[in-house]
């Protein structure tokens, strides 16, 4: 059902986006493994403080954090078993690509969150994108041509919770503008229609290159990155399967970390490909 897809704008756009919003949730949440990292412990106390403080103010939202709602909460019916939606960010990707990205949790499990929201998309008769990248997360959504907006249901599990960022963004200008993978960045020798984004955050800055290899199967690919890898001192992991289709890479080098996960699709002669890393200051090999 699926096959060809990849080349529509609506797919392309969409695949990049989950990546932007999940990045909008970093910046809003500020994780504590970036902010933090390295602090002493009375550092550590204070922002915990602070943390206290944050909660009790979002119990009253700010006027930006309603209209941050209303651009992202509009398009979607709230979910029958989610949490209390709040604010994480806006357009933080310039002027020329307007986005805003709200959250809430839920127990319920990713697939349950995107089967929800895919019927009822499916329902009103909109045109449907979406993926699973594992069982703890994928996205749903459509695209609207009228404003050329992608608006997405992106999932994450962590522990017994899901996080589902609800996101609206009109990004293809940006990916335009800034989509050549950095010379830096690993990559199959063979991929083919690769997107690349970059965003800074206190710090660091998070690096994402999404592409398709053609005409090629899973171990080979996987054997292919890997040397690439080694041949320019990256250190890899052995692979973690996730499916009989899918495998998933820890990659690090000096001031770098990420993960890169290669995914076939059934009956399809190619094979996905995405990679985040994370860069500290100015480090590149």
């Amino acid at each position: 059902m699926l096959k060809g897809v990849s080349s529509r704008p609506a797919f392309r756009i969409g695949s990049v986006l989950v990546t932007v919003a999940v990045a909008g949730g970093l910046i809003g949440m500020g994780l504590e493994e970036v902010r933090y990292g390295g602090s002493t412990e009375l550092e550590r106390a204070e922002a915990a403080a602070d943390a206290v403080e944050q909660e009790a103010r979002t119990l009253r939202r700010s006027r930006q954090d309603e209209a941050i709602l209303a651009r992202t909460l509009s398009y979607f019916p709230p979910y029958p078993n989610g949490g209390r939606p709040e604010a994480l960010a806006a357009d933080y990707l310039g002027p020329d690509a307007p986005i805003a990205v709200a959250f809430f949790e839920t127990k319920d499990s990713s697939d349950q969150v995107l089967q929800h929201y895919r019927k009822f998309l499916l329902d009103k008769g909109l045109p449907v994108v979406g993926l699973r990248f594992n069982q703890n997360a994928g996205y749903v959504g459509y695209w609207s041509p009228s404003t050329e907006e992608v608006r997405l249901m992106s999932t994450m599990r962590q522990g017994d919770t899901t996080e589902v960022f609800v996101s609206t963004a009109r990004v293809a200008s940006y990916l335009e503008r800034d989509s050549q993978v950095p010379s830096w960045v690993p990559v199959p020798p063979s991929l083919k229609d690769a997107t690349s984004l970059s965003l800074r955050m206190e710090g660091s800055t998070q690096v994402s290159v999404s592409g398709l290899v053609p005409a090629a199967a899973l171990p080979e690919v996987e054997q292919q990155f890997r040397e690439a890898l080694r041949a320019r001192g990256w250190t890899v992991s052995e692979s973690t399967v996730s499916g009989f289709q899918e495998s998933t890479l820890d990659v690090t080098h000096t001031g770098l970390r990420g993960q890169a996960m290669l995914r076939q699709p059934t009956a399809q002669p190619q094979v996905e490909f995405y990679l985040t890393l994370m860069k500290a200051g100015q480090a590149a090999p």
